[in-house]
C-alpha cells in the first residue's frame, strides 16, 4: 500500500460516538486546536474527496473528525461516490419497475437513494454513509491483517479485508484502498469504492439477484424466507450490566445486544441446470428423488423424529424440499472470509501462525434442520478453497464455496452487482447442487476426529460479535458473561452458575485461541451437535492448571464416568504422559497407557505457546474422554456440575474443545498414526 504523507500523530482516548448522530456525543473537552491536520482538515484540503466532506457535514459526523482520538476514516473519492450514486439510484428504479410488474414476486430494494444527485441525498443517508466509513480505532495499512478488522464501524456493521493479485486491499469486497494519509488524530484511508453494507434483510436481499431465483422460489414456498426476517431479540434487556469477571478485581459485561443472524449456502439457476433443474417442479422431482420416504429427518429443535413424507406441505419439516433448504441455512451469519479459522488475526491470536501450514482448517456447523454441515479448507493439499462436506478419499460431496470475488469472475456483467452481506445475514455461493446424503457423511466426511471449538456451538456468540473480538475491546481481561438463557443451546440447572467467554491471549494455546470458563456453583449442558446415528467416543480439551476445577459429567442426564480434575498435570500418574523424545517407539506404548487411564495428549494439529512445538509437546493440554457411547441421531446433552468440595467459588471449569469420534475410525488401521494425532 503507499503512504503518500508521513506525519507523526499525537492521539489520545477516543471519543464516545453514537449510532444515530457523530457530533451527539462529542465531549467538548475533545475539541483541541491541533498543530497539524486533523482527519476532517486533511480531507478538506483534498480536492477529490470534496463529496465525502459534503456527507461527512450533512451527516453531522465532521465535528468527530476534527475532535481529539484515535479514528479510521474510509474516504470514497469523488469518482467511487459519484458512480456509488448512479448505482444505488439505478438499483432502487429497476426494483420498483419488477414491484409494479409482479408485487407479489417482487418487492421494492429501498436503498434509500431515489436521485443520482449528491444534492439529492438527504442528511439521514448522508449520516448512515458517514458512520459506514468511521471507525473508533486507528488502523494502519500494516495492521490490515487477516480477513476482517477487529472493531466494527460506526453503524456496528463488521467490515472484511481482501487483498488483490497486486496486494492491494480491498474493504468489503468492493472498495480498493488507494491510499493512507496519517493525521493527528488518526488515519485516512482513500478509498475508490464505497462502503455499502446492506441494510436489507437476508431474503430481500437474495430476491434482488435473479440468478438466484429458484433458490429463493423454494425459500418462500417452504417458509423459510419468514424465519429469516429476524434482526434483533428486543426481549432481551440485560445489555448494560457487569459481573464479577473471573478475577477479584475485573468487571465482565453482558453481551450488549441478543442479535440474529443467518447464512446460507446457495446455488445458482445455472449450477442448478447443470444438474438438470430448471424449474420448481423439477427441484421438487429431484428432492424427491434425493431424500425418499425410508429417510430418517428430524424437526428443526432437533426433538421429534419421523419419515420423509412427500405428501407432507412445503412449509412441514418432513417434506423433501423443506428438508433440502433446511440443509442451506446456519442461524447464524458468517462471511466468506470467517467460515474456517484460517486467516484470523486478532490480538493474541494469528491462526496462520498458531496452527501448522498443513493443518486443515475445518468447522462443523448445524443446519437450521438439525444437521451437521462440515466446513472445509484442505491445507493438507495446500489449497485455500473452501468445500462443503468435503473427504480427502474424493468419496465426499466436496462441493466448492466462492468467495464474492471469484464467483463475480465467472460472470462479471451477469454478477457483477453482487454483494453477500445482508444486515442480519451472509450469502455463500456453492459450486454444485447441496445434498444430505446419511452413507456419504458416514462413512467419508464425518468418519473423522470431529473436533468443535467451545465457543462455537453457540451461534449467539458469532451474531454479536463476542468470539474473535480483541480482548481490549471485550473487557479488561477480556471475559463476557453469559447470561443463563442467552444461547439456546445451554440450559442452566442451578442459579450460581456463572459461564464467561474469554477472548485470545497471547500466552494461551487453546485450540481457536479462544475458550469457555465456568466458576461457582456451576450446574448446566451443552446441547452436542447432531451426528449420525453411530458409536462414539466423547472428547473434552482443555489446559490443565492448579486453578482448574473437579467437575462431574453427565451425558443425556446419566452421570459418565467418575469426577474429572482439571487441576492434575499429564507427569501424574493418574495421566502418566511422557514426552514422545523420551520414549523409544515415539510414545505408541505411552498413548496407549494414557488412554487406559482415559487420557489423550493435545494435537498435533496447533501449536503450543512457542514458536515450534505442538499441543501435543505441551504437558498442561490435556484431551479427556467423556463417554462412549452409542448416540441415536437428534439432540444429545452434556451436562456439567460442580463436585469440587474445596472450591471457595474462584476454581475454574475451562473447556476449550469437544471432540467426537466414530469408533469405525478408530479401529480403522488403515488411518495413520499421525492422522490419528491431529
Amino acid at each position: 500500500m503507499q503512504t503518500k504523507y508521513l506525519k507523526t500523530a499525537v492521539v489520545g482516548l477516543a471519543a464516545m460516538m453514537a449510532l444515530n448522530s457523530c457530533d451527539d456525543q462529542i465531549d467538548e473537552g475533545a475539541r483541541f486546536t491541533f498543530v497539524g491536520n486533523t482527519i476532517a482538515t486533511y480531507l478538506q484540503s483534498e480536492p477529490e474527496c470534496s463529496h465525502f466532506v459534503e456527507i461527512l457535514t450533512r451527516g453531522e459526523c465532521i465535528g468527530l473528525m476534527k475532535a481529539y482520538g484515535q479514528y479510521t476514516c474510509f474516504a470514497p473519492n469523488n469518482a467511487a461516490i459519484e458512480r456509488f450514486l448512479f448505482e444505488q439510484d439505478s438499483i432502487y428504479w429497476a426494483s420498483v419497475a419488477k414491484h409494479e410488474s409482479n408485487p407479489e414476486m417482487f418487492k421494492i430494494v429501498e436503498t434509500g437513494i431515489h436521485s443520482p444527485k449528491l444534492e439529492d441525498l438527504s442528511d439521514e443517508k448522508c449520516g448512515e454513509i458517514a458512520r459506514n466509513h468511521i471507525l473508533p480505532k486507528m488502523y494502519y495499512g500494516t495492521d490490515f491483517t487477516g480477513n476482517s478488522i477487529a472493531d466494527a464501524n460506526m453503524n456496528e456493521r463488521d467490515l472484511t479485508l481482501n487483498i488483490t493479485e497486486d496486494g492491494s486491499w480491498l474493504i468489503n469486497s468492493e472498495a480498493k484502498v488507494k491510499w493512507e494519509e496519517e493525521t493527528e488524530n488518526g488515519v485516512v484511508h482513500i478509498l475508490e469504492g464505497v462502503v455499502n453494507p446492506s441494510s436489507l434483510d437476508v431474503p430481500t436481499l437474495l430476491n434482488d439477484y435473479s440468478y438466484f431465483s429458484l433458490f429463493m422460489e423454494a425459500l418462500n414456498k417452504t417458509g423459510y424466507s419468514d424465519a429469516l426476517t429476524k434482526t434483533m431479540d428486543n426481549t432481551y434487556t440485560e445489555g448494560d450490566k457487569i459481573v464479577q469477571s473471573i478475577r477479584d478485581k475485573e468487571m465482565a459485561p453482558y453481551p450488549a445486544h441478543r442479535r440474529y443472524g443467518f447464512t446460507i449456502f446457495l446455488e445458482s439457476n445455472e449450477v442448478f441446470a447443470k444438474a438438470g433443474v430448471t424449474d420448481f417442479n423439477s427441484l421438487v422431482e429431484m428432492c424427491r428423488r434425493e431424500y425418499p420416504e425410508t429417510m430418517d429427518v428430524w424437526s428443526n429443535d432437533g426433538n421429534e423424529m419421523a419419515k420423509v413424507d412427500h405428501s407432507a406441505p412445503l412449509t412441514d419439516w418432513r417434506n423433501p424440499v423443506n428438508q433440502f433448504v433446511g440443509y442451506h441455512i446456519l442461524d447464524r451469519k458468517v462471511a466468506y472470509e470467517n467460515l474456517v479459522c484460517y486467516n484470523i488475526s486478532i490480538e493474541g491470536f494469528e491462526s496462520k501462525k498458531d496452527f501448522l501450514t498443513t493443518s486443515d482448517r475445518i468447522e462443523y456447523y448445524i443446519t437450521m434442520n438439525n444437521r451437521i454441515l462440515k466446513v472445509t479448507m484442505p491445507r493438507a493439499e495446500l489449497k485455500e478453497e473452501i468445500y462443503l462436506n468435503y473427504a480427502a478419499d474424493d468419496k465426499g460431496q466436496n462441493i466448492r464455496v466462492y468467495s464474492p470475488n471469484d464467483f463475480k469472475r465467472q460472470n462479471s456483467e451477469l454478477y457483477g452487482e453482487y454483494n453477500p452481506e445482508a444486515l442480519n445475514g451472509a450469502l455463500n455461493v456453492i459450486g454444485d447442487v447441496l445434498l444430505y446424503k446419511e452413507e456419504i457423511m458416514k462413512s467419508h466426511v464425518l468418519k473423522c476426529i470431529m473436533r468443535f471449538d467451545s465457543s462455537s456451538l453457540f451461534s449467539e456468540l458469532t451474531n454479536n460479535r463476542i468470539r474473535w473480538r480483541k480482548a481490549s475491546n471485550l473487557t479488561g481481561d477480556g471475559s463476557v458473561f453469559i447470561p443463563h438463557y442467552y444461547c439456546d443451546r445451554v440450559k442452566v440447572y442451578a442459579d450460581d452458575t456463572r459461564l464467561y467467554y474469554l477472548a485470545p491471549h497471547w500466552q494461551w494455546h487453546n485450540y481457536q485461541g479462544d475458550e469457555m470458563m465456568a466458576l461457582g456453583l456451576f450446574d448446566f449442558a451443552y446441547r452436542l451437535p447432531p451426528v449420525p446415528e453411530g458409536t462414539y467416543e466423547i472428547r473434552m480439551g482443555y489446559s490443565a492448571s492448579q486453578w482448574r476445577h473437579v467437575v462431574q459429567v453427565y451425558l443425556d442426564n446419566e452421570v459418565s464416568g467418575l469426577p474429572i480434575d482439571l487441576r492434575i498435570l499429564a507427569d501424574n500418574p493418574k495421566i502418566g504422559s511422557i514426552a514422545d523424545k523420551s520414549t523409544d517407539d515415539n510414545g505408541v506404548t505411552n498413548d496407549k497407557d494414557m488412554k487406559n487411564r482415559g487420557y489423550l495428549k493435545g494435537p498435533t494439529s496447533f501449536r503450543d505457546d512457542t514458536e515450534t512445538g505442538v499441543a501435543r509437546d505441551n504437558p498442561t493440554n490435556l484431551r479427556v474422554v467423556i463417554a462412549t457411547k452409542h448416540l441415536t441421531a437428534g439432540s444429545h446433552w452434556l451436562r456439567f456440575k460442580n463436585v469440587n468440595e474445596t472450591d471457595n467459588g474462584t476454581a475454574q471449569f475451562m473447556h476449550d474443545y469437544f471432540e467426537m469420534v466414530p469408533m469405525d475410525y478408530l479401529k480403522d488401521e488403515s488411518i495413520s498414526l499421525e492422522e490419528k494425532r491431529k
